[in-house]
């Protein structure tokens, strides 16, 4: 009988610790996986050929872990970590992808908000994120029309940018800001004096009962994103909002970018989304979209290779349906066409498909989609 009571308090003695860790720690595993299949056709070549293909893309699966600590009176340190799951990677080779390399930061929250650093969105992308309702990346993806390089365009504000401070303030009466800077690090690593490429983004936000709507604007010094200009910057402006009634939403996202080519030369466009969805009973659910890349306006003394100037924007639309499967896992079906003004070249449905097309050419797939989160 001793022995046994023995063995039963050992037992608990080594067990006690166990326990205790589990209770304390409050780190998180997460993750998504996002298969798409198209069947895609009509992207026209300068070569004068029309490629048709199937293809595969993975676009925003990622996987990630995060915990957060309570250090007492209202403050709680926490720190995330999410990395690029690039187990299907399109028309390229490349899968590999590097630890943490999205949304990845350490940082103190309470009353007064949150404060962290790492590598994480900007406020402007993620109102974007927010608002499109269509996706950024993969065959759904419409960044290049809407918010990144497309066309002529080469100023790109879908960013989640490295070495960045971030503040995010609480709500008041439904209202909330966001702010973010990079620090200039990389200055020490070139040998043009005065070139410190910081990127510099916020946005005000408000979310009440059905509506949420959102201002942003990015402000990224010295071609930070694109090659190396000093004094010059690229800048957008964007605003945004969802409104849901009942079963559906409806989203409208407005961007106005600009990008300087060089100290005396820029280029504008501006480009706007509309999308919705619906949920019916049961499983079932239906989503639509329109995005238009208006023309890219060059002055000064901009150059390029693309054209500029009138019918040089593009317009792509969306249809498809989904079927919630379970909480975590949902199956799709999708129609997709994207087409170029007369003198553009540089859009087409999905993404990394629209080198060497010919002037005003058209694209559309067929996108199949099985996505499971955890």
């Amino acid at each position: 009988m001793k022995q046994k009571l023995i063995a039963v308090a050992v037992a608990g003695i080594f067990a006690a610790p166990a326990v205790a860790l589990a209770q304390s720690s409050s780190v998180q595993i997460y993750g998504t996986l996002n298969a798409e299949y198209g069947f895609a056709k009509g992207v026209d070549k300068a070569a004068g050929t029309t490629n048709s293909f199937d293809g595969l893309n993975s676009g925003a699966s990622s996987f990630g872990f995060k915990g957060e600590e309570k250090l007492g009176g209202g403050m709680s340190a926490f720190f995330q970590c999410e990395s690029d799951l690039k187990f299907l990677k399109g028309d390229l080779a490349d899968t590999s992808g590097n630890l943490c390399d999205r949304n990845s930061a350490v940082g103190l929250k309470g009353g007064f908000g949150s404060a962290f650093i790492g590598t994480w969105d900007s406020p402007t992308k993620q109102l974007v994120a927010g608002t499109r309702i269509l996706g950024e990346t993969g065959w759904h993806g419409v960044q290049s029309m809407l918010i990144s390089n497309g066309g002529a365009f080469i100023g790109s504000f879908s960013t989640r940018n490295t070495n960045t401070l971030n503040y995010s303030s609480p709500k008041f009466g439904g209202f909330s800001f966001n702010a973010q800077t990079t620090s200039t690090k990389a200055a020490a690593t070139v040998t043009t004096a005065g070139l410190k490429g910081r990127a510099n983004s916020m946005s005000l936000n408000y979310a009440a009962g059905p509506m949420a709507l959102g201002l942003a604007y990015t402000k990224q010094d010295d071609n930070a994103k694109r090659v190396a200009v000093t004094g010059g910057s690229d800048q957008v402006l964007v605003l945004g909002g969802t409104y849901t009634l009942g079963a559906a939403k409806i989203g409208l996202t407005y961007v106005d970018g600009k990008a300087d080519q060089s100290r005396t030369g820029e280029l504008k466009r501006s480009s706007w989304n509309i999308a919705g969805e619906y949920k019916f009973s049961g499983p079932h659910s239906m989503f639509a979209g329109y995005t238009r890349a208006g023309d890219t306006k060059a002055s000064g003394t901009a150059v390029g290779t693309a054209a500029t100037g009138s019918d040089t924007g593009a317009f792509e639309y969306q249809i498809g349906y989904r079927h919630t499967l379970s909480k975590r896992t949902m199956v799709g079906i999708s129609y997709i066409y994207a087409d170029n003004d007369d003198r553009a070249t540089g859009y087409s449905v999905g993404t990394n498909h629209a080198t060497g097309l010919v002037a005003g050419s058209s694209s559309s797939v067929i996108a199949t989609q099985l996505k499971h989160t955890f």
